[in-house]
C-alpha cells in the first residue's frame, strides 16, 4: 500500500533523510517551548478576573498641604475632611459621561500594590487575603458577580443600610475560594461568621459571595475580601481611590484628557484637587511593559515565526532539490500508471509521514521537559490537557509548513513529461 511504499522510500534515502529529520526533531522541541509559554498567557488572559474593567477608569484625588486642617474631633474631621470627600464623589457622579463612581481602598489591579489580612474562624488556621474597603457603590462599577446573597444589593437603599461599617458583626463579600478555605465548602455560606485574625477578635459575617478575583490578566486567582471601609480609615484621613464607569458612547480615546481639563475646577474642593485619572486599559500596558510581559510574549511570537519561515525555507530548498534528482523515479512510476494525483500525495505523505516520525522522540522530550518542571507555570499549571492541546498546535502548524513546502516542487513534479524525463537520464 501507499503508506508501506513511502516508508520504503524514506528508508532507502535514510541518508538524505537524516538532516531533514534533525532539523524537524529540533524545530519541534524548540517551537513546543514557545507555544507552551504562550498557552500559559493567552489561558491565564482568557479566565475572568471576576470584575470587568472594560471602560473603567480609575481618579486619583489629592490634598493640598497648605489647605490642612487639624481634625481633632469627630465634628471637625466630618465638617473638614469626609463632607468635602463626599462633595468630591458627588461632583464626578454629576459628569454626564459617568454612570456611577465608588470610592475603595486596597489592593489595586495592574499594580503592585496589595493589601493582605489574616482570618479565621478558630483561632488556629489562618487565611490570608487580599482586602479591598468599597463603598456599596463599587460593586456596580466593576460589576461584580455575585453567586450567593444578590439580595444584598438588590435596592441601593438596603445595600447602604446593610454596608454599615458599625454593624458587629460587620458586612464582608468573600470570594468562593475564601469561602471554601474558611468552611471547608463555597456553597451556603452567607451568614456565617469569622474574625480578623491580627486585630483582636473584630468579627465579620459573610453577606455575600462573589466569583474568583485575581489582580491581573495574568495573576493567579487568589482570595480576596471585600468590606466596608474601617473607623481607622476615618480617622487617619486617608485619601481613597475613586474608580468611574463611563458610558461605552463616551468612552473615547481622549476622555481622560477631557474629564482632567473639565474637572479640575471642579473638583477644587478644600483641601482636595484632582490628581489623576487614567483607565485601566493604560495601567495594564504599563504594568506588563514594566513586567516584561510585553516583550516576553512578543519574543515568544518573534521566535515562533522564525521558526515557520525557517522550516518553509528549508522544507521547500529540500524537496525542490530531491524532487529534481527523482525526475527519473517520478518519470518511471507515472510511465507505470500512477497518476498526476497519485504522485502529489506520494510527495506531500512523504513529508508528513517524516514529520510524523521525528515528532515522536520529540514528544519524549517535551514530556520529560514538563515532568522536570521546566515549562512556566506561572499562569497556570502543567496539566496533562495543557500538553495535548501544546502539542497537537505545534503538529498541526509544522505539518501546515510542510505541506506548504513541499506544495510547490510536488506541483512541479507532477509537471514532468515521462517521455522526456526517461530519455534525458
Amino acid at each position: 500500500n501507499m503508506l508501506h511504499s513511502i516508508l520504503q522510500q524514506i528508508w532507502n534515502q535514510r541518508r538524505s533523510n537524516g538532516w531533514l529529520f534533525a532539523e524537524l526533531w529540533i524545530v519541534f522541541i524548540l517551537m513546543w517551548y514557545c507555544l507552551d509559554v504562550l498557552y500559559g498567557f493567552i489561558h491565564a488572559e482568557r479566565l475572568p478576573k471576576g470584575y470587568d474593567l472594560e471602560h473603567v477608569y480609575k481618579i486619583r484625588i489629592s490634598s493640598n498641604p497648605t489647605q490642612f486642617v487639624e481634625c481633632t474631633s469627630e465634628d471637625s474631621l466630618q465638617r473638614f475632611w469626609f463632607k468635602p470627600m463626599e462633595e468630591v464623589v458627588r461632583r464626578i457622579r454629576q459628569h454626564p459621561a459617568v454612570e456611577n463612581a465608588a470610592m475603595w481602598l486596597g489592593t489595586d489591579a495592574y499594580t503592585r500594590r496589595h493589601m493582605y489580612q489574616g482570618y479565621t474562624v478558630d483561632s488556629v488556621r489562618v487565611t490570608t487575603a487580599n482586602i479591598r474597603y468599597v463603598s456599596t457603590e463599587y460593586f456596580d462599577v466593576m460589576r461584580i458577580p455575585l453567586e450567593q446573597g444578590r439580595e444584598l444589593f438588590a435596592t441601593q437603599e438596603r445595600a447602604s443600610a446593610e454596608w454599615n461599617p458599625a454593624a458587629s458583626p460587620q458586612p464582608a463579600v468573600v470570594t468562593r475560594d475564601l469561602a471554601d478555605s474558611l468552611f471547608h465548602t463555597g456553597d451556603g455560606v452567607v451568614g456565617h461568621e469569622f474574625m480578623d485574625y491580627y486585630s483582636g477578635g473584630l468579627r465579620y459575617r459573610v453577606a455575600a459571595v462573589c466569583a474568583l478575583q485575581k489582580s491581573d490578566d495574568y495573576a493567579r486567582y487568589e482570595p480576596f475580601i471585600l468590606t466596608p471601609f474601617p473607623g481607622w480609615f476615618y480617622q487617619w484621613q486617608y485619601a481613597p481611590s475613586i474608580s468611574i464607569r463611563v458610558r461605552p458612547e463616551a468612552d473615547t480615546d481622549d476622555f481622560a484628557a477631557r474629564f482632567y481639563r473639565e474637572m479640575t475646577p471642579q473638583l477644587q474642593v478644600a483641601p482636595f484637587y484632582l490628581f489623576d485619572i487614567q483607565s485601566y486599559r493604560e495601567q495594564k500596558i504599563e504594568r506588563d511593559a514594566a513586567e516584561g510581559i510585553t516583550p516576553y510574549i512578543r519574543g515568544a511570537w518573534l521566535i515562533v515565526l522564525f521558526f515557520i519561515f525557517n522550516v518553509f525555507i528549508g522544507l521547500m530548498g529540500t524537496f525542490w532539490f530531491r524532487t529534481r534528482h527523482r525526475r527519473c523515479e517520478i518519470a518511471l512510476r507515472m510511465a507505470m500508471g500512477s497518476s498526476r494525483k497519485k504522485i502529489f500525495g506520494l510527495l506531500l505523505g512523504e513529508g508528513i509521514l517524516l514529520l510524523s516520525l521525528a515528532a515522536l522522540p520529540a514528544l519524549f522530550v517535551c514530556g520529560n521537559i514538563v515532568m522536570a518542571g521546566a515549562t512556566m507555570t506561572e499562569q497556570t499549571d502543567a496539566t496533562t490537557l495543557r500538553f495535548v492541546i501544546v502539542s497537537l498546535s505545534t503538529f498541526l502548524l509544522m505539518g501546515v509548513m510542510v505541506l506548504t513546502g513541499i506544495c510547490f516542487p510536488a506541483m512541479q513534479a507532477m509537471r514532468v513529461q515521462p517521455a522526456e524525463a526517461l530519455h534525458d537520464e
